[in-house]
């Protein structure tokens, strides 16, 4: 990320960091811990292996597929309910919840899963 050591006070990624493989991922959340200053907040969130859309499209790693939708690829990487843990180790986790939230896309019902949590920089 294109900020100092210790910057920003508050990140926010919501329904986007899934969008990348899970090396990538383990990168970029060691860059959200890096530019947070201590005692700073962020939010994130992660696909559930329980959403709907698990294991559509082309397998490309462990719980990573690459579906296609109106012609566009997509990158998503799903995660049982305690692996993103290993991410927060520098972390105090002040929340963490699984959400199922159903949804009619172009009238068909859809479940998408997440694990969401909020965590203050150490």
């Amino acid at each position: 990320l294109p900020f100092e050591d210790e910057s920003l006070s508050f990140v926010y990624s919501y329904n986007a960091i899934f969008h990348m493989t899970k090396q990538d991922i383990k990168v970029s959340m060691a860059e959200i811990e890096r530019v947070m200053k201590p005692e700073g907040l962020c939010f994130v969130n992660f696909l559930s292996v329980d959403s709907q859309s698990f294991g559509q499209g082309d397998k490309i790693g462990e719980g990573e597929f690459r579906e296609q939708h109106d012609g566009l690829d997509f990158m998503h990487s799903y995660f049982e309910d305690d692996e993103p843990n290993a991410y927060f180790a520098g972390f105090e986790v002040l929340h963490k919840e699984k959400r199922i939230r159903e949804l009619l896309i172009e009238g068909e019902r859809n479940v998408r899963a997440y694990i969401d949590y909020i965590a203050r920089k150490k």
